[in-house]
């Protein structure tokens, strides 16, 4: 057997693997309702779903800084095009489900008009600066990148700040125009079951049309859509050859399969994205159905929540934020902290989101970098090979990622991609208001073009 196949081989088996993986926790959640009549699964099947997340990303590299950097520009529309998959298709599957399990955990956001707007911004200006998400921090960490490390320590402290002025700021950002936690189907006016999910079909299919139809990069013809390609009908392959060559430079001991696959327009790369994001989905669905969305912002408050806890209980206990995520509260003049009361299985899952990229990196993608250091090529390109110019502004834009998270009560993960599904006003209001953010610090500082290949 050929290298190409051994690789193509392990791909098909990791993917088959986390499918079902992915399928067991969803009919062990509808079971643990509608047979059991139990609402919540432990804390610790938390790993497992982070797992799942991380996985998937860390194969189509959404852990690198590069990749992020071009996905947000719409250099590469892949990330929109998957979302627009998993948010389209778990829409439907969800509210499908709404219709007879009890009590799915929604978390649907509260739509605070200035959060949400404040927030989307910041955030994606960080992202712009940093080329990290919240979960993808923690990916990269698992994945052995140096900046990640100052990432996560610039989220750490951007979550803290706002942790400390919520208090004051509050009431101008959460309270002012806070239309509630409204849905596309609480606007149309259908709030019944059988409502919610006929507005989930239409929802869904047009999000599925976006992936479906929309050509991965920009200028190509429309016949190098997605739907085209699964079908068999056009057997056309576009890569995206400098990033070839950029991904094999960056990690030799890679594997050469997954950096071509990842990297083109193809049928075989259709395919594959239809199936591991089938399971991408499905465990989307079934972490709402087990416990709780996907999150990965809120754990950084929470690290600085316990943290405060240690130096000074009552302190922290007086935070009116920690109070709110931290499970932390005085009683009867006593600081008390139970500190998975408000937080649920989030900090499990960013474990396991973290094992998701340490596993994947080793022995799925070879990608692992063992903190050597190395500057996303984007970024060298704008600013040279400073490490530590590099560093901070990892620094900079992580601080800005978790500061502008925490403002508007979510993330890529709790807003863009579980609060989409969920059919969230907030959340895509939120999600508009990244990219335009992102899109400013990628143009502006960065140099990317927006919707074309290349520098300005």
């Amino acid at each position: 057997m050929s290298k190409e196949n051994k690789d193509s081989l392990v791909m098909w088996a990791t993917a088959s693997i986390l499918f079902v993986i992915a399928l067991m926790m969803l009919f062990g959640g509808i079971y643990m309702q509608v047979v059991l009549h139990q609402t919540k699964a432990p804390l610790i099947l938390g790993i497992v779903a982070g797992l799942l997340l991380a996985i998937p990303l860390e194969i189509w590299n959404f852990s690198d800084p590069d990749t992020l950097f071009r996905v947000m520009a719409f250099q590469d529309r892949f990330l929109m095009v998957c979302f627009g998959f998993a948010i389209g298709l778990g829409a439907i599957l969800l509210y499908g489900l709404n219709l007879f399990v009890p009590h799915p955990n929604f978390g649907i956001k509260d739509f605070f008009v200035p959060g949400i707007i404040v927030g989307g911004l910041i955030f994606g200006i960080g992202v712009g600066l940093a080329g990290y998400f919240p979960g993808t921090i923690w990916i990269a960490l698992g994945q052995g990148r140096r900046d990640a490390l100052y990432a996560v320590i610039g989220g750490l402290l951007g979550a803290f700040t706002w942790s400390m002025i919520f208090g004051a700021a509050r009431g101008f950002f959460w309270d002012t125009l806070n239309f509630g936690p409204i849905t596309w189907a609480t606007l149309v006016g259908l709030n019944t079951r059988v409502g919610m999910f006929l507005v989930s079909i239409v929802f869904g299919i047009i999000l599925l049309l976006l992936f479906f139809l929309l050509p991965r990069f920009p200028k190509q013809p429309i016949r190098q859509n997605c739907l085209l390609h699964i079908a068999g009908k056009n057997k056309e392959v576009t890569r995206f050859e400098d990033v070839i060559r950029e991904e094999k430079e960056k990690y030799p001991r890679a594997r050469e399969f997954v950096t071509k696959i990842i990297n083109e327009s193809s049928i075989w790369n259709a395919r594959y994205v239809v199936f591991l994001g089938l399971e991408f989905t499905i465990a989307a669905v079934a972490v709402i159905i087990l416990h709780q969305i996907f999150g990965e912002s809120t754990t950084y408050s929470w690290i600085g929540a316990q943290l405060s806890y240690l130096v000074n209980p009552k302190w922290a206990a007086l935070n009116p934020y920690f109070e709110l995520f931290g499970g932390m509260h005085l009683v009867n003049g006593v600081p008390v902290n139970k500190p998975f009361s408000e937080i649920g299985w989030e900090p499990f899952s960013d474990l396991g989101t973290f094992l998701g990229g340490l596993i994947s990196s080793i022995f799925i993608t070879r990608r692992f970098m063992g903190f050597k250091q190395q500057i996303p090529k984007v970024w060298e390109h704008r600013f040279g090979l400073d490490p530590k110019l590099r560093a901070l502004g990892s620094f900079i834009g992580a601080f800005l990622v978790l500061f502008g998270a925490r403002m508007a009560n979510g993330c890529a993960s709790g807003h863009i991609l579980s609060g989409n599904i969920q059919m969230a006003v907030s959340s895509f209001v939120f999600m508009i208001f990244v990219l335009i953010g992102a899109w400013i610090a990628l143009y502006s500082v960065l140099h990317l073009k927006i919707n074309g290949w290349g520098y300005r």
